[in-house]
């Protein structure tokens, strides 16, 4: 119908019970917490209730999927059941013969020996009561009978009552005071908030792969008047609103398609005429006027009663107002002045941040958005001249830049060493995208719409959903390097032959400054081994006496000093550290010449300089994330950390660093860092030409290594 007018994948609002489309609320959330701890094990009542079409029904297909398994689960759909029937169906529903011709103590009996029986076997039994406002007073008085059987660990049973609101007005009856004193948890179901609903309708296109916000503010207000929070409700006009946009050919749902996608459904059938039509009938009709008497005397009493409560609370329990007491109290004053200046918008800066945080997740459910602002960040901006603004693979190579869509955790993306798009919860449990733009300690400073937050990295790891999306210089397809074309392969070659031989440069320079200091600590040790061996001889020549001839003296000591030389710990451990640096500056001078003969100007050179980098990063081939971390090692792009890539004392097993090393790297380095940022400021920063082939975009590189973004409502990077 609208599928394929949208691109969407599936029906979005289609109403059938669909794991995927289930949207987890902060009501939702709870709810289904408490009844799943609730009923993981036996001796439980419960009661859900909520208004109609609320999801109460689709909350319990959740809650039966997080159950234990060895969970026996009986639902009851049909309330007009009778306390025989009631028995028969849970009997029967556990593999017991039983009919309702028998009697109440038979089935019991039964009932009682299949409890103890699953017990023993370790099977909770559940029974799910559905539409339970409908029950009879008999049957949930033979609900507390069942409830009431107890074996050798109590309890053998639990049940779910779930019904609409007038379900715990028929559980006030004093009739049922007994059952309602055994009651465990009363959770309700509200509709769905006014905040909850674009977030709500986000979730479910997010399913189907949209990836374009396609309701309107004021439309998602029309839908949450009109449906009053409920997801039927949401679902039905949702639905039909995409269905009257796509065939009038619209891009988006706006607030005419609403109403009148909400009219279609039949939501507003009551209009003023069916409302002024009910209250004539309703006035003239004989039933008002014979309870009219009734009416007056109940209207008196409450009167009488309202004034007279007023009275005595006047007379003899004098209360101070909330204006009297914030003015006599100094501390409630103090608190409440807290309160609202943290409350209201404006009143601190940290009230308006956490405001202003709050409003840009909201808007930040689409991924694409959050893309944007990444090109952005690498210098480019998409004008309005550029077709629908969605930033392909065709765009990105026109200025030189390949996206990398990576599963893994944040450490990993912080490796790149570049602002990555991430993927983040909100308290809603609704996915977000951001730009994590540069990290510094423990802060990390998060781009959402047009302004920038800084946010502790605690945050993130909680809240990371663990999938990112980078940019690097374009290299193109890397089954190039397979092909059997020559041109195409030497093509792809040339392409990746600079960042190869930087990366052979900078992996030759470290492995001579780490020769070198590991040959100045051979020097050390070869001097510590020296000064152990000549205490050791002077203690040998202090035993041998100096009352012998010096001849004497020098045979006996060479004649021990080699035990003597085995047995001294100090001499042992010099010998080994010795032997040990020797090893090590061995194989770093060994390292420095095969990397020294690599020359990627020789026919093998190119395979011989790859085959050094993939030896060092542990990589059996070249993929797209060691093409990304090589390529980005050596490029002017921005940093997210301003540390040099590659810096450590020998090549690292990882593809990069993990995120507490980065740190550290980072406090190391920050003198040199600073330094280096005000020269860079000092510096004019000349524009770069703009592109004739680009002419549907601009183009506002800044300085590389960027370290401090004005980011302004409005402005761009």
């Amino acid at each position: 119908m609208y599928l394929e007018h949208f691109g969407l994948s599936d029906y979005p609002f289609d109403g059938l019970p669909d794991r995927r489309f289930y949207y987890v609320g902060g009501a939702q959330h709870q709810s289904l917490g408490l009844l799943t701890t609730a009923l993981s094990r036996s001796g439980s009542i419960c009661v859900l209730s909520g208004p109609s079409g609320a999801g109460k029904t689709t909350l319990v297909r959740m809650l039966m999927r997080s159950l234990p398994r060895r969970m026996r689960i009986i639902t009851i759909d049909d309330p007009r059941t009778e306390p025989t029937m009631l028995l028969a169906t849970i009997l029967r529903a556990s593999g017991v013969v039983a009919t309702s011709l028998e009697s109440v103590a038979d089935l019991t009996l039964k009932l009682r020996t299949m409890l103890e029986q699953s017990i023993a076997q370790g099977i909770i039994t559940t029974v799910i009561c559905d539409e339970a406002q409908g029950l009879s007073d008999e049957v949930l008085e033979q609900i507390r009978y069942i409830f009431d059987l107890e074996g050798e660990g109590g309890k053998m049973i639990n049940f779910l009552l779930v019904g609409q609101d007038e379900l715990l007005t028929h559980l006030d009856k004093p009739a049922h005071a007994m059952l309602k004193s055994r009651i465990k948890i009363f959770t309700q179901l509200p509709a769905l908030k006014s905040e909850e609903v674009g977030a709500y309708l986000a979730y479910r296109l997010q399913q189907v792969d949209c990836m374009q916000p396609l309701f309107t503010k004021r439309a998602i207000a029309v839908i949450t008047k009109k449906s009053q929070g409920l997801p039927r409700a949401l679902n039905a006009i949702a639905d039909m609103s995409l269905t009257l946009a796509a065939q009038k050919k619209k891009p988006s749902v706006d607030v005419g398609t609403v109403k009148r996608a909400a009219h279609l459904v039949r939501f507003n059938q009551v209009g003023f005429k069916q409302t002024a039509k009910m209250w004539l009938r309703e006035l003239f009709s004989t039933g008002l006027y014979a309870r009219l008497g009734v009416i007056v005397g109940a209207a008196a009493c409450a009167f009488g009663a309202f004034f007279g409560a007023i009275y005595l609370n006047e007379h003899y329990h004098p209360v101070l107002t909330l204006e009297e007491g914030l003015i006599s109290d100094s501390e409630v004053k103090a608190r409440y002045q807290d309160l609202t200046s943290y409350l209201f918008q404006g009143r601190s800066a940290q009230s308006r941040e956490l405001y202003l945080f709050n409003q840009a997740v909201a808007q930040a459910y689409f991924k694409s958005e959050a893309f944007a602002t990444l090109f952005k960040l690498h210098g480019y901006a998409l004008t309005q001249d550029n077709g629908d603004g969605t930033i392909t693979e065709d765009v990105l190579a026109e200025v030189k830049l390949q996206s990398l869509n990576q599963n893994g955790t944040l450490a990993e993306a912080v490796s790149y060493n570049t602002p990555v798009v991430i993927g983040l919860i909100d308290d809603n449990l609704t996915p977000f995208y951001a730009v994590l733009y540069q990290i510094s300690d423990d802060i990390g400073q998060l781009i959402i719409g047009n302004y920038m937050f800084d946010v502790k990295l605690s945050y993130l790891e909680e809240r990371y959903q663990g999938s990112f999306t980078l940019l690097f210089p374009y290299i193109g397809d890397l089954s190039d390097l397979q092909s059997k074309t020559t041109d195409v392969r030497k093509a792809m070659q040339k392409t990746l032959s600079p960042y190869l031989e930087r990366y052979r440069q900078h992996a030759l320079e470290s492995t001579n400054r780490e020769a070198n200091l590991a040959l100045t600590l051979y020097d050390e040790q070869k001097t510590a081994v020296e000064q152990a061996r000549r205490a050791v001889r002077q203690g040998l020549i202090n035993q041998v006496g100096l009352d012998k001839s010096d001849d004497q003296i020098e045979q006996e000591v060479s004649a021990k000093l080699e035990g003597a030389l085995a047995e001294d710990a100090t001499y042992q451990a010099a010998l080994v550290n010795m032997l040990a640096a020797e090893q090590k500056s061995t194989e770093l001078e060994e390292r420095a010449l095969r990397i020294r003969a690599i020359s990627l100007l020789l026919n093998d050179g190119f395979e011989r300089a790859l085959q050094l980098y993939l030896d060092d990063q542990n990589l059996e081939e070249l993929n797209y994330s060691a093409v990304a971390l090589l390529t980005l090692s050596f490029s002017d792009g921005p940093r997210l950390i301003n540390v040099v890539p590659f810096q450590a004392a020998e090549p690292t097993a990882d593809i990069g660093l993990n995120l507490e090393q980065i740190l550290s790297q980072a406090q190391e380095q920050a003198p040199e860092r600073d330094k280096a940022q005000r020269a860079r400021s000092q510096a004019a920063r000349p524009e770069l030409p703009l592109p004739q082939q680009l002419h549907n975009m601009q183009q506002h590189r800044s300085a590389p290594q960027l370290t401090q973004l004005s980011w302004k409502e409005g402005g761009a990077c």
